[in-house]
């Protein structure tokens, strides 16, 4: 695939990730309780099927999909960036600047929505998982290019 495809299908991949995450935040209050309660059912459920003692809040499973969500949003910043430079490092504040705006943009979001509260607790929270899913990234491109290197030698 050439370089300007893979950077049109990453930047889009970023693009439609965005949106995702503020399609999520264009729920109204007792759509996204909903959505959340059956999350809690489900892994609450599967914790009983396997013999765990564990209860799961739906406050906890809210702010881990927060996490998550954002996780990916980094992961996904960081290979988009790799895909216009092969000299990332440098360049590292554009993602990190792109994942803090978009989770003030998207408490930002909750605020219009009925029902729904945008909360700065959770733009931090967000921000987490975006630097979390950046170093993952990161970590797996340090580890892709020392393989690399290795199996030159």
């Amino acid at each position: 695939m050439s370089i300007r495809r893979r950077r049109a299908l990453f930047t889009a991949l970023l693009i439609l990730y965005t949106l995702f995450v503020f399609s999520n935040s264009l729920d109204m209050g007792p759509s996204s309780s909903s959505k959340s309660g059956a999350v809690l059912a489900l892994v609450n459920g599967f914790f009983e099927s396997v013999g765990l003692p564990l209860q799961l809040s739906e406050h906890f499973v809210r702010k881990a999909a927060h996490f998550a969500e954002y996780f990916g949003l980094g992961a996904v910043a960081l290979a988009t960036l790799r895909q216009y430079t092969a000299r990332w490092r440098p360049h590292l504040a554009l993602p990190l600047f792109y994942c803090l705006v978009v989770p003030l943009c998207d408490e930002s979001i909750q605020l219009l929505v009925p029902g729904r509260s945008g909360q700065i607790s959770d733009v931090w929270l967000d921000f987490a998982g975006a630097l979390t899913g950046l170093a993952a990234a990161a970590l797996l491109l340090w580890l892709w290019r020392r393989r690399a290197k290795s199996l030159q030698n």
